[in-house]
């Protein structure tokens, strides 16, 4: 078989072509690329003769979620196959629900197995398996996902799928609706996993399943993918009856979760599936025209073929859907508007109250707007009045969740996203235009090529095209070469001595991490120095009076006292390293300092990014065409010994070109991943630890103010359910009790809107 593509094209030797794919499918199932691609030529150049061929196709796919009819006898083979595969495994399906045969073989894995690890390409249908397992358990269940966006995306097929409200379902572990709830569903990422172990000793949860979505995150060779590593150990460790499950995409060696966190190999096993679901198409875009490839070059053609029509214009006329993978940098500096200016041009604004309710809810969120030229536009939420998303790591959670909400909603047309989308974010598109090609990050390009196709339950065949702009060589190489995680854990890696992470690697291999406060021996007994003391005892004298918060102003206009108190907050930082920061490490520190002193005092994240804004427009003089904007300090990773400073904008840059969005998306950073990931649990654990050997009523409430925003206990408690504070000022006053047992609301809830009681329908009778 040679030259398929053309022939297809060309309608030359089409039986032959569908004899060929048919045999090999119904031999092997939907395992190869090549199949895959030769299905979706025939679907889109010779639909009439691929309809007459559809329900051997379908069967043979084994997408027994679809009702496809059975007329032959080797289709009839497949309804056999159906049917017993239900019937096997009944206790998880209803009766109009039928599993593949990769799901089922998923199920037996985990019923099989203490841990089972396995690996299988987008659109698979893992989601639905776990979701039938999650219910299944009879007990506490905890869902580890890599972000928290996936967290919500998780919380809402939950709450949908189980309407039994003795169940918990909660997107952080905490022992709360004890009086009612019968089990605990925790869904969280692996920061938010660390507070399960401050429970075990207690013998607060019994935990039947630990499901590890996304695991290839533990290959990161960063702080996360140590920290990943370590919540495996620790909950193999403290819950060995539990059964342990790890989920990748495109992965050749799925047993690497196994052997990297040494777990029982007796009473585990893996599998890499390759089925898939829907079949892909991939084209090339060289100047203005467009050229079908194929990844095996002796079956699918040597040359490429020329593409009669245009894929993306033809996707969007159509009202279909397309996905613009691009560098972070592109968005931020607003390439993308340029370089893709024809197809952001062809889409028009649409007059739509749906479309206006996201842009309200952005507005409300972030504090941008739509006007142009005006301070604080965002161009983010503008582009949404053309059905125009932009979705990346840096966005704020609450804005990441109403964006993918709009896209499912079926509002979006382009989506620019960088590789946050591989992240298991269930966002499908018609068209994956892949801008800029990472050779060397092939997984993670894989999962994302993997949004190209749409799965339904339809009696059709599903595709998607992914395009490239260079290098099908490249392309190709990606598609065919296996991906091996790494089977040697960060954790056991201990190369430079100097490295900042050591103690916290050799605290978590010997045992010897602190799980009440997520800090190492060694950081415990630094807080416990008489140095370190008395800096904390200056930090209290400085921000209490009369044992009230002095007001935020002193802090904002008194340039000493600000220096001073920012300083203590270093050392006290530094006493966790042992070493003292660089000058960028310090900027970036004391960015964070303000940022969570704002956060103390009970600013939202619009009025931080407000006040971020107008330091950088040095709002006093911006009426100035030519004023030069003010040094910001961008976020970045700390501890960084070899970082640099660096400005937010460049030292040239004038406030009228200060961009809203870029200072949204770096106050995020600074609070989700500086903030949130590293100094609350230090600067807690300090305060708690000086009250435990003070009884200082100020160390407690300043611990209080870090990590929760406030003191008040029943603010605290509504925060432990789940609710913000944006849900506090209106939810407020219809609670009439709420402790760890249960959350009693008064009569009156039933006033409120249903849009305000998203947040604790599940705790209301």
């Amino acid at each position: 078989m040679k030259d398929v593509i053309k022939n297809i094209i060309a309608s030359k030797n089409v039986e032959k072509i569908f004899s060929y794919v048919l045999d090999r499918l119904f031999k092997n199932g939907p395992v190869s690329i090549t199949d895959m691609e030769i299905l979706s030529y025939l679907f889109i150049y010779q639909r009439d003769k691929f309809e007459l061929h559809k329900n051997s196709i379908l069967n043979f796919m084994s997408v027994f979620y679809k009702n496809v009819p059975r007329e032959t006898l080797r289709e009839a083979v497949f309804g056999q196959y159906k049917r017993f595969l239900h019937d096997k495994y009944q206790k998880y399906l209803n009766d109009n629900e039928y599993l593949t045969p990769v799901q089922a073989d998923i199920l037996k894995g985990i019923d099989s197995n203490n841990c089972f690890s396995f690996s299988a390409p987008t659109s698979t249908g893992k989601s639905f398996v776990f979701m039938k397992k999650i219910i299944e358990c009879k007990n506490d269940v905890v869902v580890v996902v890599p972000s928290r966006a996936l967290i919500n995306e998780y919380y809402i097929k939950l709450c949908n799928s189980i309407e039994d409200k003795t169940i918990n379902i909660l997107t952080f572990i905490d022992k709360i609706n004890t009086k009612r709830s019968k089990k605990n569903v925790f869904i969280v990422t692996p920061e938010r996993c660390r507070e399960l172990f401050k429970y075990k000793d207690k013998e607060e949860f019994v935990i039947d399943l630990f499901l590890f979505d996304e695991a290839q995150l533990s290959n990161q060779n960063d702080k996360r993918g140590l920290y990943y590593d370590s919540i495996v150990r620790r909950a193999y460790k403290k819950y060995p009856d539990a059964k342990f499950v790890f989920a990748h995409p495109f992965v050749s060696n799925p047993e690497s979760q196994i052997i990297k966190n040494k777990l029982d190999r007796n009473k585990s096993d893996d599998r890499p599936y390759e089925q898939k679901n829907v079949g892909q198409i991939f084209i090339i875009k060289q100047g203005n025209d467009f050229f079908h490839f194929g990844i095996d070059k002796d079956i699918m053609g040597t040359s490429k073929v020329k593409c009669e029509f245009h894929p993306i214009k033809k996707v969007l006329k159509e009202g279909g859907s397309v996905l613009f993978y691009v560098p972070k940098q592109k968005i931020y500096d607003r390439r993308i508007i340029t370089d893709f200016k024809e197809y952001i041009d062809s889409c028009k604004e649409i007059e739509s109250e749906r479309i206006d309710y996201y842009i309200d809810e952005l507005i409300k969120i972030t504090g941008g707007n739509t006007v142009e030229g005006e301070n604080y536009y965002s161009q983010m939420i503008s582009l949404l009045k053309k059905g125009i998303v932009i979705h990346h790591g840096s966005m704020p959670l609450q804005t990441r969740i109403l964006i993918e909400e709009f896209t499912k909603e079926g509002l979006c047309k382009i989506c620019f996203a960088t590789s946050t989308l591989e992240q298991g974010i269930n966002m499908p598109f018609d068209i994956v235009f892949v801008d800029r090609l990472e050779v060397k990050e092939s997984l993670a390009l894989k999962n994302l090529i993997g949004r190209a196709g749409r799965s339904s339950i339809d009696n059709k065949f599903d595709y998607g095209t992914v395009i490239i702009r260079t290098n099908m060589s490249g392309f190709r190489k990606v598609m065919l070469t296996s991906n091996v995680l790494d089977e040697v854990s960060s954790l056991d890696k201990i190369e430079d001595k100097d490295d900042d992470y050591n103690d916290f690697k050799e605290s978590i291999i010997d045992g010897s991490f602190d799980d009440e406060y997520n800090l190492t021996p060694k950081e415990i007994e630094n807080i416990n120095k008489p140095n370190t003391q008395n800096i904390i005892i200056k930090i209290l004298n400085s921000v209490f009076l009369n044992n009230e918060l002095i007001p935020l102003d002193k802090i904002s206009n008194d340039i000493d006292f600000k220096l001073e108190l920012y300083s203590n907050f270093r050392k006290l930082y530094e006493t966790f390293l042992d070493r003292n920061l660089s000058d960028a490490e310090a900027d970036v520190l004391n960015t964070a300092i303000k940022i969570m002193l704002w956060r103390v005092y009970g600013k939202t994240f619009k009025q931080i990014c407000w006040y971020r804004y107008s330091h950088a427009i040095n709002s006093h003089s911006r009426s100035n065409e030519n004023s030069a904007a003010n040094y910001t300090t961008g976020f970045h990773e700390i501890p960084n010994k070899n970082l640099r400073r660096f400005p937010l904008y460049g030292a040239y840059n004038l406030a009228k070109d200060v961009d809203y969005d870029r200072i949204i998306f770096d106050t995020y950073d600074y609070i989700d991943k500086l903030i949130g990931f590293k100094l609350n649990d230090k600067f807690y654990a300090s305060f708690i630890k000086y009250y435990e050997s003070s009884s200082d009523q100020k160390a407690i409430k300043l611990a209080n103010y870090i990590k929760f925003g406030t003191d008040n206990k029943k603010e605290i408690w509504m925060l432990r359910y789940g609710l913000t504070f944006e849900d506090i000022e209106i939810l407020n006053d219809y609670i009439e009790k709420i402790d760890s047992e249960e959350i009693i609301f008064k009569k009156t809830i039933t006033n409120v809107p249903e849009m305000y009681r998203q947040s604790i329908n599940r705790f209301i009778d």
